[in-house]
């Protein structure tokens, strides 16, 4: 099953509503409108994929479909991973009337393609718009390098060779994380494929990772450690199971209902075993 590209107009206005965002043509500044309320709104999360996982879902992976996303963002606040977060993006810009397309790169620049993001174009001028990154502000393309100085969404952007890397602020450590991307265009079906695959690998199988930007900063869950950045620099304090439950609600915004499945399928216990090897 391939992801549908478009969203339905009733969907399309209630997210608008939803972000506080109006429908207005789609410019340089309505895109900076977009995308600052998408990174204070709509988490960049595993919980329905950690379920999903654990209650022997066939595929899709939850969220792989736009209407799916947004429908349970809706409902129970969650997002998703950088797949489905993104084609959902990719539908919403699209359907705002966005030129958009769909681009795929290596998370930590490992040479491996973990990772999908968006850039949309406008008179010309190319933005990155990326759902995991959440960088605040949408960052340009250009031929040269890029650099944002921001003391809490600090991000680089350059050229090198025939790819372009990201690197943006992230948690715990100070320093930023790389992401290279290497395929241009990409489609539903790619996005579709490379989402499945992330069920055999990866961090977000195995511990719970989600990430929301508030109008201090952002704050990071990653496994038992609550991170919060600020201008004034990043504090972080361990976790208890009420603890990442509390902050799974009132930080990222997930509902009381998905939380107990997620407790309930043993998501809430991976955080406080080690990691397989």
């Amino acid at each position: 099953m391939t992801m549908p590209d478009t969203l339905p107009a009733p969907l399309r206005d209630e997210l608008c509503a939803r972000l506080g965002v109006a429908l207005e043509a789609p410019t340089t500044s309505q895109l900076t409108r977009v995308y600052d309320a998408w990174c204070l709104h709509v988490p960049f999360d595993n919980v329905r994929k950690l379920i999903a996982l654990r209650e022997a879902h066939a595929p899709p992976l939850p969220g792989a479909q736009a209407a799916d996303f947004f429908t349970h963002w809706l409902s129970d606040g969650t997002g998703g991973t950088c797949w489905s977060s993104s084609h959902a993006l990719w539908s919403l810009l699209t359907a705002l009337g966005f030129r958009a397309r769909r681009i795929a790169g290596s998370m930590r620049d490992t040479g491996i393609v973990t990772h999908g993001s968006v850039i949309v174009t406008i008179d010309q001028q190319e933005w990155l718009v990326d759902s995991s990154a959440l960088t605040s502000r949408p960052v340009p393309m250009s031929t040269g390098a890029y650099r944002d100085t921001d003391p809490v969404f600090a991000t680089e952007w350059q050229r090198e060779g025939d790819t372009h890397v990201l690197r943006f602020a992230g948690a715990p450590g100070p320093e930023l994380t790389p992401c290279r991307f290497l395929v241009d265009p990409t489609d539903s079906a790619y996005v579709q494929h490379r989402y499945e695959l992330s069920r055999t690998f990866g961090p977000f199988n195995h511990f719970t990772y989600a990430r929301r930007s508030v109008r201090d900063g952002f704050v990071v869950l990653r496994g038992p450690v609550r991170y919060h950045r600020t201008a004034q620099g990043m504090a972080s304090r361990p976790l208890d199971r009420d603890g990442i439950l509390h902050v799974l609600a009132h930080d990222i915004g997930i509902s009381p209902a998905m939380l107990q499945r997620y407790e309930a399928c043993g998501a809430l216990d991976l955080n406080f075993l080690p990691l397989p090897e």
